[in-house]
């Protein structure tokens, strides 16, 4: 595996989720939109970070995306909770 594949993966994700935060106005789209861009820069990070010898801290990337897909999870807790109670009433 090379450095370019994690990253054209992650531009990609990145791509998709700028998409669907631009074509929908719908409020679920947009998250999944704002979900898939921070998955996108994720997935960068820790390929990056994976392939990356002359780091002092090669696993920095990957913790980096371990947080990113806890604040995407909360971010998505917030969404479905804000959306059920906007269907309730």
């Amino acid at each position: 595996m090379t450095v370019l594949q994690p990253l054209v993966a992650g531009a990609a994700l990145f791509a998709i989720g700028i998409f669907a935060t631009a074509y929908r106005r719908q409020p679920a789209a947009l998250l999944r939109g704002i979900l898939l861009m921070g998955a996108g820069a994720a997935v960068a990070a820790a390929g990056a970070s994976r392939l990356a010898s002359a780091s002092f801290d090669p696993l920095s990337g990957q913790g980096f995306a371990v947080i990113v897909v806890f604040g995407s999870l909360a971010l998505a807790a917030l969404g479905v909770g804000v959306f059920a109670r906007g269907t309730s009433r």
